[in-house]
């Protein structure tokens, strides 16, 4: 469960700072074409993001990830539940209001998961 945790992490990552990772990227669009293959995907990966970091939100010394995995949940699933008219607006609020941080959510959320992933914990 550890490593869907962290996959998640880094794809939210990816769809949530595609602007500035394709500048970074150059001409090669790699990041820009992993995202385009995420994108059907969006609202799952913001909810395994989003549970996970909710359940492994209470382990000690690790609060700072978990946040991050919750954040960017929450922002991926803005738009999303649309049969659910309160759930939807909850989302779409949440969302708006980390709209202006979807990069820097993002770019840290990849970086945890790069990390953990290759089990380099400096952080939990």
């Amino acid at each position: 469960m550890i490593i869907l945790y962290e996959l998640a992490l880094i794809c939210s990552g990816i769809l949530l700072a595609i602007n500035t990772l394709d500048k970074w990227d150059g001409s090669t669009q790699l990041f820009a074409k992993i995202a385009d293959a995420l994108k059907p995907f969006a609202a799952v990966i913001g909810g395994i993001a989003l549970i996970l970091g909710i359940w492994f939100l209470f382990r000690p010394f690790c609060t700072f990830r978990d946040i991050v995995a919750v954040l960017a949940g929450l922002a991926l699933l803005g738009g999303t539940f649309e049969n659910h008219p309160s759930l939807q607006n909850f989302f779409n609020k949440a969302a708006g209001v980390l709209n202006p941080y979807r990069v820097i959510i993002g770019l840290i959320a990849l970086i945890l998961g790069l990390l953990g992933l290759f089990n380099i914990a400096f952080i939990c």
